[in-house]
């Protein structure tokens, strides 16, 4: 689904047009350079620690990091949320 979400084209086009050669060279490339947008989170969370830690606070990227389909988020209070209550 990201790859037909990249080229902006449906799965049923993309089965039709995509020969078993040409999708394993985009695997071959995913692993390479990341296609989704889990890149764009994680270059985020770096720029967001790098920010965090310059103020004087101490987190890591995968503090930082988005987390898709998780538990809900008031079951669960990070580090960075109880340092920022604590303000």
């Amino acid at each position: 689904m990201t790859l037909a979400l990249r080229l902006g084209r449906t799965l049923h086009e993309l089965r039709e047009t995509l020969t078993a050669s040409e999708l394993k060279m985009w695997i071959a490339f995913d692993r390479q350079s990341p296609i989704g947008d889990w890149r764009g989170d994680v270059q985020s969370a770096q720029i967001a620690t790098a920010i965090f830690n310059s103020q004087g606070g101490k987190a890591t990227i995968n503090e930082m990091l988005l987390q898709w389909g998780q538990a809900e988020e008031e079951e669960e209070i990070s580090g960075f949320e109880k340092w920022m209550s604590g303000l």
